[in-house]
């Protein structure tokens, strides 16, 4: 029996301008699931993922308006002529921006309002809560409103309010987004209990490759609103080219396996474990294993920041003993202290309502300390209105609804410029070049509310690169962007880094994080991890203790150091140098016994 069954399936939005043409995000797409399977759904930045998602849902054109041609069947039903209302006893939507789906007063509410309306018992209602909220990591929040939440708060809140309902189909668009690295894995274990024990249906889109690789039984991978790669995991991540060209992202340990089949290995695996049992087994081919020069090898390089000669002698950022709690709500910050160096590029890690977030806004003023203090490039922020402070940093919102209000994309990235006094020529080529930098030039006269949730990230990330600040502050950009635009985002970054601009990029992906100088771990509103990649990297019980770890290929690397392999590696292009160079002394081995 299918679960899903799509057949020509065609889709377009309504046009973005007036006098423009309808925008078709799918094209002819034909896909079968079966019942109980988990599928993933991958692609490109607009690749039609979150548009398939809603119309399977019912919410598509019924809430969106736009047109549909072919046919659609979820289990049975046909959801371009059935009620979403109705479709809702049987398929489960978590939004990609779970503020969209929150509307309730406490998080508790907010999980049993379904079954309320459902007239599910109390007593089952209760239970089903309490289930709901401790298989996403929420016990203990129930009173707290759901706005008071962390971003990934959120996420875990609303996959908790579909979870409870026990729908046989589930949709999650893009769940790990915003999630810690502990989230992730709580919600991937419960995403297959789910499965095991109820037989449901999962579908995700998603573009965390490490997750898919781990979870789904089945990966499709979409491009301009068709299937262009559809298989099991073992097999569709082996083509890395492919995906690469598509924009996809990759698992690591795939991308470590292509580099040796191109070196003539024989290699095929997708996490660390199975890729240490792989290579252990290579080098354990002779009695004596080679043993490797740790000091032959240099930390992995990071842009650097031009001399010093002329940089203000003051700190770029320092936060000083700075405690801060929301209305009825414990405290998020809990006398914080970090000073940020001009021309450093930190990246801040830490767990899902550790206070990375609220740490942020205090940083360019949109929340103020209760106690303590905050200075900028040696100035004192107290006192100093929010528009100020904005010359001096530059801020990416979590969430970019909270950031674009504009009737234009131009118009938006025009504001920061033209309130920094820009204007004519000078105005014209900075948003330009804005623009451009992001792949937003087409479209410059959207309306950015009716573009898609990466693209308007684009729109606030080209936001802020017009205004130029000599410190930049992003909290989760990469969020709804595919591979080939978070790349194009780091390029960007670490230009700026290297022509002396101070970066402090929040992020949950530490294969991010490992190309910063610095990452500063923050959890419960205190500083507890502060170091360059390799030496956290190396502290794994650290990293664990706030519900992080390394990057799998910094997993790798310690998983073969009983063969002698360096550790911690933080980049697949390092491993394979030093596979390369331990190769060849084993094989200088075999020669001389």
């Amino acid at each position: 029996m299918s679960a899903i069954r799509l057949e020509d399936l065609h889709f377009s939005y309504p046009p973005r301008l007036a006098d423009g043409q309808p925008v078709e995000v799918l094209r002819g797409l034909t896909l079968h699931a079966p019942a109980g399977q988990a599928l993933a759904i991958m692609g490109p930045t607009s690749s039609g993922k979150t548009a398939l998602a809603l119309l399977l849902a019912g919410l598509a054109p019924e809430m969106t308006g736009g047109q549909v041609r072919g046919q659609a069947w979820v289990a049975g039903l046909d959801p371009v002529k059935t009620a979403p209302a109705r479709l809702s006893h049987t398929v489960g939507l978590v939004f990609q921006e779970p503020e969209r789906q929150l509307f309730n007063m406490t998080v508790a509410e907010e999980v049993a309002f379904g079954l309320e309306g459902r007239a599910v018992p109390p007593q089952q209602i209760g239970e089903r809560v309490k289930w709901a909220l401790a298989s996403v990591g929420l016990t203990g929040l129930e009173q707290r409103a759901p706005w008071q939440l962390s971003g990934g708060q959120q996420k875990r809140l609303a996959i908790a309010s579909i979870l409870t309902m026990q729908p046989p189909l589930l949709i999650l668009d893009e769940p790990m987004a915003g999630l810690d690295p502990a989230g992730r894995r709580e919600v991937a274990a419960l995403l297959t209990d789910l499965k095991r024990t109820t037989g449901a249906t999962v579908i995700v889109t998603e573009k965390d490759a490490e997750f898919v690789a781990r979870w789904a039984e089945r990966v499709v991978v979409l491009a301009g609103g068709q299937i262009a790669l559809d298989g099991a995991p073992g097999d569709l991540f082996q083509q890395t080219e492919r995906l690469h060209g598509l924009g996809v992202a990759v698992p690591q340990m795939a991308e470590l396996a292509a580099l040796l089949r191109a070196d003539g290995e024989r290699a095929a695996f997708l996490t660390a474990h199975a890729g240490a049992a792989w290579v252990a087994e290579r080098l354990r081919l002779v009695q004596h294993p080679p043993t490797f020069q740790a000091e032959a090898w240099p930390a992995p390089a990071t842009s650097a920041p031009p001399p010093s000669a002329g940089r203000p002698a003051a700190s770029a950022v320092v936060v000083d003993q700075v405690s801060f709690a929301y209305p009825g709500g414990a405290p998020a910050l809990a006398g914080i202290s970090l000073a940020v160096e001009p021309g450093e590029f930190v990246a801040l890690v830490g767990p899902n309502g550790g206070g990375k977030s609220t740490l942020a806004r205090h940083i360019n003023g949109l929340l103020r300390p209760q106690r303590g203090a905050v200075a900028l490039l040696g100035q004192p922020s107290a006192g100093r209105p929010v528009g100020e402070l904005a010359r001096t940093v530059g801020y990416v919102f979590q969430n970019p609804d909270h950031q674009i209000f504009a009737p234009t994309v131009r118009e938006e990235v025009a504001f920061g410029p033209r309130n920094l006094g820009l204007a004519g020529q000078a105005l014209a080529q900075r948003v330009a070049e804005a623009l451009a930098a992001f792949d937003l030039t087409t479209l410059a006269e959207a309306p950015p509310a009716v573009l898609g949730y990466g693209l308007r990230r684009l729109v606030t990330l080209a936001s802020v690169w017009a205004m130029q600040p000599p410190i930049w502050l992003l909290d989760e950009p990469t969020t709804g962007l595919d591979a080939r635009l978070t790349g194009l985002l780091m390029a960007r970054l670490h230009a700026l880094h290297g022509s002396g601009h101070t970066v402090l990029l929040i992020t949950h992906d530490l294969k991010l994080a490992a190309g910063a100088q610095r990452i500063v771990g923050i959890s419960q509103g205190r500083v507890v991890i502060d170091g360059p990649p390799q030496s956290v990297f190396a502290d794994s019980a650290s990293l664990e203790a706030i519900g992080l770890r390394p990057p799998p290929i910094t997993r790798l690397s310690g998983l073969l150091t009983d063969v002698g392999f360096p550790h911690p590696l933080l980049r697949v292009e390092q491993f394979m140098e030093s596979w390369r160079v331990m190769r060849g002394d084993q094989e200088r081995l075999i020669m001389i016994d």
